[in-house]
């Protein structure tokens, strides 16, 4: 592919990628027009890291396998089964570890978390959907692609993917700060359990964004998203 087709896609990468994580912020933000200074706020951001991920991302060898496909009209529907499918499974696999070391490490130590009203079902799937598309744009696509960037001119190899998934999911439970401040008073082990919880999710979207794609990382976010705010709170855990 020529250098002009290169940024041609790029750009029309960006501009899809651009318009879907708008979409989930959309789902999420409830009275627009009362909002409107955080959804266009929001947009911004996700403009700026769909537009940076697209140029690092090319330079890192991280992918949007099935986007670029559908994007250059080439056949692209036998990678989504095994894609999906494997998306799925790291999903359940990690929001199962995030659950499981939340109930034996952090609820003993944070037992002001259960006095949480448990908002409705719905909104889990709406946070699902936020999750899977805005995050993974703003946070793998944007940041990891960055971090990959600048870790791979200073160590070589797999290291530095590795380097730029855990700093990605660092930033991924930094995130998750204010929310959690917004119904609890902030202590040192609840800010420990926001990042480390977040985190651990966090790797695993990313390992799955560099072995195969941005869409896997998007999928199995969602997925994990909805265990954690749908399943798991319809059940009581």
């Amino acid at each position: 592919m020529s250098r002009s087709a290169t940024t041609g896609l790029g750009r029309r990468r960006a501009l899809v990628l651009t318009a879907v994580g708008v979409l989930g912020a959309f789902v999420v933000i409830p009275h627009l027009l009362q909002h409107l200074d955080q959804f266009l706020a929001t947009g911004l951001i996700v403009a700026l890291a769909a537009t940076a991920g697209a140029w690092f991302a090319s330079r890192t060898g991280l992918a949007t396998p099935i986007i670029d496909a559908a994007l250059m009209r080439q056949r692209f529907a036998r990678r989504v089964p095994s894609t999906v499918a494997l998306a799925i499974a790291v999903g359940v696999i990690g929001s199962l570890a995030v659950v499981v070391l939340d109930v034996l490490v952090f609820a003993p130590l944070t037992p002001e978390t259960k006095a949480i009203a448990t908002p409705p079902l719905w909104t889990g799937a709406l946070a699902a959907v936020y999750g899977g598309l805005t995050e993974e744009i703003v946070l793998r696509y944007g940041a990891m692609s960055l971090l990959a960037w600048l870790c791979l001119k200073v160590v070589p190899g797999p290291a530095a993917y590795w380097a730029a998934i855990v700093g990605a999911s660092l930033v991924f439970g930094v995130v998750h700060l204010p929310p959690s401040a917004a119904v609890l008073s902030l202590t040192p082990v609840l800010i420990t359990r926001t990042i480390v919880l977040n985190g651990l999710a966090g790797v695993a979207f990313g390992w799955l964004y560099w072995r195969r794609g941005l869409e896997a990382a998007m999928v199995s976010h969602g997925a994990a998203a909805l265990i954690l705010h749908v399943t798991v709170p319809a059940i009581g855990v």
